[in-house]
């Protein structure tokens, strides 16, 4: 089902992206202990979200969008995924749908995908896993995908294609297969309902298939040579710039949400001699310790896209600071991990029970680190660079 799209900037409400979104937190946090086994955010969730302009907020402002610097995206995903890991995994991956249609589609697709200043939503997965063959000024496109975030409520839904010719892959000038980026229409795709997981569960991220068809070069983007055809410095940052922000973004507000449970935990559950647990100096040790992990992390996550951003204006991004792109949002799961890790058990079987916001943080941010951008491999790539090992490279 699919829900209005987003009004354009100039009418939406007054107030900073931040106050908008705060806002709406108690209601949001209701309706995920609301819904805790569904496999979707409530409408109504995803309607707030989009009359607010969340999901157009990194998409160019040439197409209503409203192009937003990296510390406004932090600020709205990280308070988003305090209230639900959900939601704020649902908005990344809408938000960065729309970044990628907007700024590199070519102008037969902003009419459909962003009609009158709005955004039809665009979700899905980019993996390559599909396949694209040349046909005139169009590709004939098919795959199936896994993970589709963000898709229960998209129009269109990203997929990724390795181009093929004579049944064998197009290489690009450095002998690497060219991988395009298509956008195909919501009636042309099958969805396989199979999201049944642990963590993240309102992001109806279910895998699809994107049925055999016919599409328009000006929706398909090419990520080997990209162009880009609106917008300014958001995007100049490099192609994997912005899920970095948006994934860092998520484990920083779902460790705010895990530290704030432990504190209410710690001060509210009795002992046996009337005292709680926020009277021991041992949990005055832990609770510090974490703070400081969690706000350094926030802090290296937030400094490094800021130097990124600065640097992406002047005309390029240099190599350690690319690195720390990568590292800063691995890094930010790894304090996540850990801190989510020793709330839980600290917090004994009171969180074993289902519907506690600790145990639904700890499930999201569990479900957010399997990704490949924060998982161990991330680390592994980022480690061979640093060590300079001969033909280590990370991609951003």
């Amino acid at each position: 089902m699919a829900t209005v799209m987003a009004e354009p900037v100039e009418s939406r409400p007054v107030g900073t992206w931040l106050e908008r979104v705060r806002a709406m937190g108690a209601e949001i946090d209701a309706a995920a202990s609301a819904h805790e086994t569904d496999n979707e955010l409530d409408p109504q969730v995803v309607r707030m979200m989009d009359e607010a302009g969340v999901f157009s907020m990194m998409a160019p402002r040439e197409v209503g969008g409203a192009e937003a610097h990296p510390s406004n995206l932090i600020d709205v995903i990280a308070e988003l995924s305090y209230w639900d890991g959900s939601a704020g995994w649902y908005a990344h991956a809408v938000m960065t749908g729309g970044a990628v249609a907007g700024a590199y589609l070519g102008e037969g697709a902003m009419a459909a995908i962003f009609p009158d200043g709005r955004y039809a939503h665009v979700a899905g997965q980019a993996a390559p896993t599909g396949k694209a063959v040349r046909e005139g000024d169009s590709y004939r496109i098919s795959g199936r995908y896994s993970f589709g975030s963000g898709s229960p409520h998209a129009q269109f839904l990203v997929g990724g294609y390795l181009l093929q010719e004579g049944g064998k892959p197009v290489l690009n000038g450095a002998g690497q297969p060219v991988m395009l980026i298509g956008i195909a229409p919501r009636e042309t795709v099958t969805f396989m309902g199979n999201w049944d997981v642990m963590g993240l569960r309102g992001t109806g991220s279910y895998d699809y298939v994107v049925n055999e068809q016919v599409l328009h070069e000006d929706f398909v983007h090419n990520t080997s040579s990209p162009v880009q055809r609106r917008g300014g410095t958001l995007y100049q940052m490099g192609f994997m710039a912005l899920p970095c922000i948006s994934h860092g973004a998520f484990a920083v507000g779902a460790t705010r949400r895990v530290l704030d449970e432990w504190k209410a935990f710690a001060a509210n559950r009795r002992r046996p001699d009337g005292s709680t647990m926020s009277d021991t100096a041992t949990y005055h040790r832990d609770i510090a310790m974490a703070q400081a992990d969690a706000r350094a992390a926030e802090a290296y996550l937030r400094s490094t896209f800021d130097k990124i951003y600065d640097a992406a204006g002047t005309g390029s991004v240099p190599g350690n600071l690319r690195l720390d792109g990568r590292l800063a949002t691995s890094h930010a799961f790894i304090v996540a991990m850990r801190l989510a890790q020793t709330a839980y058990a600290a917090c004994t079987t009171t969180v074993l029970r289902n519907g506690h916001p600790l145990q639904r943080a700890f499930r999201d941010i569990c479900a957010g680190n399997a990704h490949f951008l924060t998982a161990e491999q991330s680390l592994i790539d980022a480690g061979a660079v640093i060590a300079e090992v001969d033909g280590a490279a990370l991609v951003f």
